[in-house]
């Protein structure tokens, strides 16, 4: 049987070392792809909530799939949630807060039209939420352009 040195012990937290430093380096690397889809996540947003009012006058059989009111708070809570992360993981390179206070406003116009307003009055506020948010993306999207160190996208 063969016995670990101190030798095998630095040997294997080397190895560690450099996994965690090509791992990090990759997360960075893929960063650039997390904003990018939570770009994606808050144009669909949009895209959904502005098609609305027309599938349901043209497509009423077809917008009965749309309506569902758990895709809308799943759609709206997808992209809160990773505009969140985003946002506030840049706020810390650039240090501007206005793409954190369009968020927090679109977070509040979205809440309010999903849970407090009637029916008739949702899309007004969720459309307005779904514009703020996308416009604080592209906000930290031209913020974390200006200021990234990683410049592979």
């Amino acid at each position: 049987m063969e016995r670990k040195t101190d030798n095998d012990d630095y040997i294997c937290s080397l190895v560690a070392c450099i996994k965690n430093t090509l791992m990090l380096k990759r997360i960075r690397k893929h960063s650039h792809l997390l904003h990018k889809t939570g770009m994606t996540l808050s144009f669909l947003c949009l895209i959904h909530c502005l098609s609305m009012p027309f599938i349901i006058t043209l497509l009423p059989i077809v917008a009965e799939g749309f309506l569902n009111h758990t895709l809308e708070i799943m759609l709206v809570a997808g992209g809160i949630v990773l505009a969140i992360l985003l946002l506030i993981k840049d706020y810390k390179v650039h240090r501007k807060s206005s793409p954190l206070l369009l968020l927090i406003c679109a977070g509040l116009l979205q809440y309010i039209g999903l849970f407090v307003v009637n029916e008739s009055q949702e899309s007004f506020y969720v459309i307005g939420g779904s514009v703020l948010l996308a416009i604080a993306y592209l906000t930290n999207w031209n913020m974390h352009q200006k200021t990234c160190s990683n410049h592979e996208h």
